[in-house]
């Protein structure tokens, strides 16, 4: 057993079934080993991002990371955009990196080096290199544990080329639990009294809710209290959408995605229980809320840093919201009878919000309105057994708040990085985690061009997934002379940015995928349909539908100032 070899037993027993990458000689033994492990599903990508996309995804739905690979030198580097994503984000993924000899002196310009631990340091939950096969089972446990915590992220191990065919031990590892850290019961007894007390209060939850796997405490929650809840984007699905306490997604007190109802609670809490919440930037739009605050979060940096919390509580979100349970349940009857007029108050706003969108969803006009394209998607799928990813800016808002997910793995949302061509990885990470699910990707066309030679992966690795590619370049270009340069926008680049013959479904065709163009709003649904049934029999496809530019950020709808998003 040499060095490599015992780095993939101990992936093996800590029960790792994905990986993916770009092969290069200064990988070659380790992931020789990582090939070996039995029942493993490998992805072998077009480049090193999206292999860590697809780790990515694959994490989040089913909590355990997926292992990349990369050649030593610019391979490794080529897969910065991926871990700096999945490290906003706090997802797991284990990279592999190589490095061309252990005791390498950085600055010299040898070949292929690049100083890992230096690189991704900053950027990682945990960056180490090995030297010497004694350290194999010390670093492997750590970087596990790292893997496991509360609030994780990726973890990369330099592996010189040297020392992963050197000579290595039988290890001695042994499966590395998650642990769950319980909150101080009198900051639970505090908060409970807050909450207990409130006329107007809601629950806001975040990504924390949803990597502890919290769903079905937090809904008892909400249920036994009559506790309306809303979502960030990364927690969407949490709570199911479909339920009659769901707000949808949100912010504090406004998000730059949202819906009206969300926004409405929110504006009128008095008191805000924040679960697992980050306080991004994109979900606090607008005034500082006045509503008193419970956060509770697994992360003690996290409490306390942005707003200060009238009662902060620390502990791991499944924990805490399971006592908070058992203390509510010794309230006084009186308080746990249902709160008359909440729900019927949420289904109020919801039919509002629905008739302000209906004309976006149902739009008959060319270039096609890309919200109708979410409008005629939601009607043809089961929500319980399909997962949607989304890529960045527009795309993400033409779906994010209108498609009612209903399971906490349904919809991968993300966006503290916003790493532009995340989706088609993460789908097909998605896709290899849960085979038994129709995986839907929605990508834009500027996404698509950065990692769209990638749809080869999934034709030639058999991970079949629907790609629907929102191209709107002919209408940003019909109105360059209009646009002002808002968000994300250079008016002097416009002709060469939106340029070209814009037909991308060719590339995606010659690449293997079955593919098709609407132009039409009244083909979108049997272009959709047919798109499935290709899926469904196993193959990769892709519907490029040329739509609109128009605004995904609605806050023009909502009375205030959003946004049009260009």
């Amino acid at each position: 057993m040499n060095v490599a070899e015992q780095i993939g037993e101990i992936c093996r027993i800590e029960g790792l079934r994905f990986i993916a990458g770009v092969m290069g000689g200064s990988a070659t033994h380790i992931v020789r080993a990582l090939d070996a492990i039995p029942g493993r599903t490998a992805l072998y990508c077009r480049q090193e991002r999206v292999a860590v996309d697809a780790c990515d995804g694959f994490a989040r739905v089913t909590g355990d990371p997926g292992i990349v690979f990369t050649d030593a030198g610019p391979g490794a580097a080529n897969a910065m955009v991926g871990i700096l994503n999945s490290w906003g984000d706090s997802v797991p993924v284990l990279f592999f990196a190589p490095i061309q000899d252990r005791f390498e002196v950085f600055g010299q310009r040898f070949t292929k080096e690049l100083p890992v631990v230096d690189v991704y340091g900053p950027v990682s939950q945990w960056t180490t290199k090995l030297v010497d096969p004694s350290q194999v089972d010390m670093v492997m446990r750590n970087a596990f544990t790292q893997l496991r915590a509360a609030r994780s992220g990726p973890v990369v191990i330099g592996i010189p080329r040297d020392l992963a065919r050197l000579e290595g031990r039988p290890t001695t590892h042994t499966r590395v639990p998650r642990h769950r850290a319980a909150a101080d019961p009198r900051d639970v007894e505090r908060a409970l009294a807050l909450i207990a007390a409130a006329e107007r209060p809601y629950l806001y939850v975040g990504a924390g809710a949803r990597s502890s796997g919290a769903s079905a405490e937090l809904r008892e929650l909400a249920e036994l209290l009559t506790l309306p809840v809303a979502t960030t984007l990364n927690a969407k699905g949490v709570f199911p959408e479909t339920h009659p306490l769901s707000l949808g997604i949100g912010g504090f007190p406004r998000a730059t995605y949202s819906t009206l109802q969300a926004e409405k609670f929110a504006a009128e809490a008095d008191l805000i229980i924040a679960i697992g919440c980050g306080f991004k930037r994109d979900a606090v739009k607008g005034p500082t809320p006045t509503a008193k605050l419970v956060q509770v979060d697994a992360d003690p940096g996290a409490l306390d840093h942005l707003y200060p919390a009238d009662v902060s509580v620390l502990g791991d979100a499944k924990t805490v919201l399971a006592q908070l349970l058992d203390c509510a349940r010794s309230l006084p009857k009186e308080r746990l009878k249902e709160r008359a007029g909440v729900k019927q108050r949420i289904k109020t706003l919801k039919d509002e919000w629905w008739t302000l969108t209906r004309p976006m969803l149902t739009s008959t006009a060319t270039p096609i309105d890309p919200f109708r394209v979410t409008w005629e998607l939601s009607q043809l799928v089961d929500h319980d057994r399909s997962i949607v990813t989304h890529d960045a800016g527009g795309t993400r808002g033409y779906i994010c708040q209108h498609w009612e997910t209903t399971s906490p793995t349904g919809f991968l949302g993300y966006g503290v990085q916003s790493a532009m061509g995340w989706a088609i990885g993460a789908a097909m990470g998605a896709k290899a985690a849960a085979p038994d699910k129709t995986v839907i990707c929605y990508v834009g066309d500027e996404a698509f061009c950065e990692v769209g030679m990638d749809i080869e992966t999934s034709v030639v690795c058999e991970t079949p997934i629907l790609v629907v590619l929102l191209n709107n370049r002919a209408d940003s270009l019909a109105q360059l002379k209009t646009m002002k340069g808002g968000r994300g926008f250079n008016p002097t680049l416009g002709t060469v940015r939106w340029g070209g013959n814009g037909r991308l479904g060719d590339v995606a065709k010659a690449l293997g995928a079955e593919t098709e163009r609407v132009e039409d709003p009244e083909a979108i649904k049997p272009a959709l349909q047919r798109a499935l049934r290709t899926v469904d029999g196993g193959r990769t496809a892709v519907v490029e539908v040329i739509t609109a530019r128009t605004p995904h950020i609605l806050g023009h709808l909502l009375g205030h100032e959003g946004g049009s998003g260009e």
